[in-house]
């Protein structure tokens, strides 16, 4: 059966989605694998014009992305053309009919092809629609993983989520999610007006000491680390219900209990693992890692510590 594969830059492609977010006047580039004889076209030519080889190209054989059922079949390269704001799909039609499932192609004016953009609330049409949909938790992981496909993720992005360029960006990375599906959804933020509670994990867990934080440590003991006061009791994972969610924050520790390094969210729980969408990741600079809730450091602490949030 014929079928889209896309080779090189990744950036905007959604393939869970079977989504390609494009900037004006933007190219990127398809192969129609098994697709000899089929017609290849838009919806909307005024929104992005695809043209495509007619016959089979060798160079694309050589792509070590493609499977070996792939590269016996003639592949032929498709150019889309960004060349207007809207949505359109590409299709690869026999008589009329479809033989692949057709891509949607959504052209903005952002030029780092992310639906969720750097003001508050700032969002399609079409993603706004599809968060109001879904469960507060679901939203802000969508929104992280909008940005996960979107150019700044190919980037360092440095400067981009309402920090000084200058600063470690993984923990504000995780606040601007919250606040943007919280803006865009109508909600109250449960981390509060201010992006710095999450900025670092000693930052996180002294927010979330306090008593009036709609969250609960778990897998933390001891005094806060910002100013050496209070008093944090050992709670472990399910104590009172609190089971990990999706959207709840990760705090790494390093080398021992009382060393910090990352911050990021949980994007789902299996079992005894979770994966998790991190933030200021290098290259790329957002991506989802696989992390074991057993893992524990020389001391015996666990790696992971979590601020589970009150909400549902």
């Amino acid at each position: 059966m014929a079928n889209l594969h896309k080779p090189g830059d990744q950036t905007g492609y959604d393939a869970d989605r079977n989504l390609q977010i494009m900037s004006l006047n933007m190219r990127t580039t398809f192969y129609l694998v098994a697709g000899a004889g089929l017609d290849v076209s838009t919806d909307d030519d005024d929104i992005a014009l695809a043209s495509s080889g007619a016959s089979d190209s060798k160079g694309a054989h050589k792509d070590g992305t493609l499977s070996d059922w792939e590269k016996d079949q003639v592949i032929r390269v498709i150019t889309l053309t960004a060349k207007s704001a809207g949505s359109t799909q590409l299709r690869a039609t026999l008589d009329g009919s479809d033989w692949i499932e057709p891509l949607t192609i959504r052209v903005l004016h952002d030029a780092t092809c992310r639906q969720v953009g750097k003001a508050t609330a700032q969002v399609t049409p079409e993603l706004r629609q599809e968060l109001q949909g879904m469960a507060l938790r679901d939203a802000v992981i969508r929104v992280a993983e909008d940005q996960m496909h979107s150019a700044i993720a190919k980037s360092n992005g440095f400067g981009v989520y309402n920090m000084a360029s200058n600063l470690d960006w993984c923990g504000g990375f995780a606040y601007w999610c919250w606040d943007q599906a919280c803006a865009i959804r109508g909600e109250e933020n449960p981390f509060g007006a201010k992006s710095t509670v999450l900025w670092s994990p000693q930052r996180a867990i002294d927010w979330a000491m306090q008593s009036t934080t709609p969250a609960q440590l778990l897998r933390y003991e001891g005094v806060s680390p910002m100013d050496g006061k209070g008093q944090q009791d050992y709670h472990d994972i399910g104590w009172c219900g609190y089971d990990l969610k999706p959207a709840d924050i990760v705090l790494l520790r390093a080398g021992n209990a009382g060393g910090w390094k990352h911050v990021c969210m949980v994007h789902e729980v299996n079992g005894r693992s979770i994966v998790t969408i991190d933030g200021n990741q290098g290259s790329p600079s957002i991506k989802m890692v696989n992390r074991s809730l057993d893992e524990k450091l020389s001391d015996g602490s666990y790696q992971l510590v979590f601020v589970a949030v009150m909400r549902s």
